[in-house]
């Protein structure tokens, strides 16, 4: 089979083995009422081997192809299980009783019970497939790339043509958004762009240019193989011309993508960037928000690893789309597919993490294009500050992701007061920092550069004033942030101060999630102050100097946690004096001594709660502190403490870095 050929090749929809086919005739008799429905038999309707129902979707079963993508995806050979002894049941199950009407499709709804179990019949994992009738809420999403085997097949191309011609048409923010700066600099402009046409590519000067053109940027991961590099050495030839032949995949197919949707322009890090001058990385890296927010569309290689493994993808498309069957009565059904495998809400690390969305320069990249078309694991995405849509479902639909919550947050009237303007600035900026501080750095330095562009565009949007990733207006409630788990803090490079979020790679949560408290804020801040290493947002250090409560505690393990103790005496069991929990952001030390410091005590009509930072003396004076982690005590109004209480605590000045 030719190369293009293989690139176009098409799945052919509602195609069942005869196992399966067998199946769907027992569907249509139980839900059209033919088969009585209670008690319900123990015994599977089906049953299939792992490799014969790998096998039997690579080759064609819709059916197969979607329960083995639920339990044991397989979209070539290679991922055929041949040696498994494990099996899969499969029963019919409802959520009712009586048989499925039209109109009616509340009244009861039937699903596959599909089970996986090893050779001695032991369940280890499961899922469930609905069985919709027709009237359900299910658009008519089938076009021809929705059956491409390969996301670089040309119906693929032509869809997301249609996604980025449709959205510059009728999408007037997504527009306004990528002509507004993202920084106070509004001349901001990358200095070099990589030209495409038919005959090759080179790279341009954008100051060479006659105007600034439209320009295409590039999101993807270096990984482990050797990236073509732009260098001192070989600036003059690429601006003759760049070897094509010499690039890694991803970039090749980059030139690809950008001829078929009709641009000529792309920006792209490692091409575009002078890797071994340390003044041109620090120029472009200040304005790499602007870069990105300032290009028509950003092509992101979401399931690439690295610059080696190319933009496109070999699928089994019949996975993802819904099978179609028709009662004996002229009814016809669904049998819907399961979740896909990987999730591209999802970020940091995991089973179901795109590889792009490991990294955190990516969530900059993402957040701050206007527009973003996604090369994954199984499929085409687009995603825009409006709409979104997929190669299963490309009819564009409202969408307020991550793109709109940036958007939105720059457009509130934040007074720095803690009204409803904060608390939706704060869902926004929550969202922000959950997505980006579990995902991984290649060098720790980099922490604050990678969302720079973000901050930047927050801070010429509303004024407000970053603190290593903290707003300065509403630092006391942004201090109490804390991880599930102690983590370790990263040795021998400086990423921020120990009380900012930025100090950990670990995913953060937020302090305080409910705002309908009347708050008492038991901390003053008296100096910040952040010293930078370079304009792109690293910082050499920095420090707080604040005045607030402190008190020596001591810290014991407990079941699912860590728990704070003071003076002498014992607490009685779940009262309020028991109940203040510790959650540290780093093991702790035994051998430590461990101060609480009280930032805040709320009250509302039902609750109250203490919260604040633990700390600890950095060396052996009193005047630097460092944070070791966060308390809270929640407890009911009737209920006393003597936690932070007159004479448990003196008021102090103290400094934390």
């Amino acid at each position: 089979m030719s190369p293009v050929k293989q690139n176009n090749a098409t799945a052919k929809p509602n195609v069942v083995c005869e196992i399966c086919r067998g199946l769907i005739n027992t569907i249509k008799d139980d839900i059209g009422g033919k088969t009585t429905r209670f008690p319900i038999s123990p015994n599977p309707i089906a049953q299939y081997t792992i490799p014969k129902v790998q096998l039997s979707g690579l080759g064609g079963c819709h059916i197969c192809s979607i329960i083995s993508q639920c339990l044991c995806p397989a979209h070539s050979k290679r991922d055929i299980l041949a040696t498994s002894d494990s099996y899969i049941t499969v029963k019919i199950m409802h959520s009712g009783s009586g048989p499925i009407k039209q109109g009616s499709i509340n009244s009861d709804r039937a699903f596959l019970d599909v089970v996986l179990k090893n050779a001695k019949g032991k369940r280890i994992t499961g899922s469930t497939l609905a069985i919709v009738p027709s009237s359900s809420p299910l658009p008519n999403r089938h076009v021809a790339a929705s059956w491409s085997v390969s996301t670089g097949s040309d119906a693929t191309f032509d869809l997301a043509q249609q996604w980025l011609e449709q959205c510059i048409s009728d999408h007037e923010l997504c527009e306004e958004i990528r002509i507004t700066p993202a920084s106070s600099n509004r001349s901001a402009f990358p200095t070099y762009l990589v030209e495409v046409d038919q005959e090759g590519a080179r790279l341009r000067r954008s100051e060479d240019l006659p105007d600034r053109p439209k320009y295409l940027t590039l999101s993807h991961r270096w990984g482990g193989s050797r990236i073509f590099t732009l260098t001192s050495k070989n600036l003059s030839e690429l601006l003759t011309k760049i070897p094509l032949y010499d690039l890694p995949k991803t970039f090749q197919d980059a030139v690809l993508v950008i001829r078929r949707l009709g641009y000529r322009y792309i920006w792209i890090d490692s091409l575009c960037i002078i890797q071994d001058s340390r003044e041109h990385w620090e120029t472009e890296s200040a304005i790499m928000g602007d870069i990105y927010r300032g290009s028509t569309c950003t092509i992101a290689v979401l399931g690439a690893t690295d610059g080696d493994s190319g933009f496109f993808k070999t699928r089994n498309p019949l996975c993802f789309q819904y099978y179609t069957f028709q009662l004996d009565s002229g009814e016809i059904f669904h049998l819907e597919p399961g979740n896909l495998k990987k999730s591209l809400g999802l970020t940091g690390y995991g089973s179901l993490v795109e590889p792009l969305h490991e990294r955190a320069w990516v969530m900059q990249e993402r957040m701050l294009s206007p527009r973003t078309l996604f090369y994954g694991t199984f499929g085409l995405y687009w995603e825009c500050v409006l709409k979104d849509a997929d190669v299963g479902n490309p009819q564009m639909t409202n969408y307020t992701g991550t793109k709109y919550a940036v958007h939105e947050a720059c457009t509130l009237s934040v007074t720095g007061q803690f009204d409803q303007s904060y608390k939706v600035f704060w869902r926004m900026w929550t969202r922000v920092i959950s997505m980006y501080n579990s995902c991984g750095l290649t060098y720790g330095t980099d922490k604050l550069v990678a969302i720079a562009g973000i901050v930047n565009l927050v801070e010429s949007k509303t004024r407000l004033h970053s603190l290593a990733g903290l707003w300065k207006e509403y630092i006391f409630p942004e201090l109490l942030w804390f991880v599930e788990k102690p983590t370790t803090r990263p040795k021998d490079v400086y990423q921020a101060p120990t009380w900012s979020w930025a100090s950990l790679n670990s995913e953060v949560g937020v302090g305080i999630q409910d705002f309908d408290y009347t708050f008492n804020w038991k901390i003053e801040l008296l100096e910040a102050v952040t010293k930078p290493a370079a304009a792109n947002g690293q910082l050499l250090s920095a420090h707080i100097r604040v005045r607030a409560p402190l008190m020596l505690v001591r810290w014991e393990a407990v079941e699912n946690g860590h728990k704070l103790r003071w003076g002498k005496s014992i607490p009685t069991e779940n009262s309020a004096d028991d109940r203040v929990y510790f959650l540290p952001d780093i093991e702790p030390d035994p051998n430590k001594e461990f101060w609480a410091l009280q930032v805040v005590h709320a009250t509302s009509h039902n609750s109250w709660m203490n919260m604040g930072l633990v700390i600890a003396k950095m060396g052996t004076g009193d005047s630097v502190w460092v944070r070791v982690g966060s308390f809270r005590q929640y407890d009911w109004p009737t209920s006393s403490t003597e936690f932070f209480t007159d004479g448990n605590a003196e008021m102090r000045e103290l400094v934390i870095v």
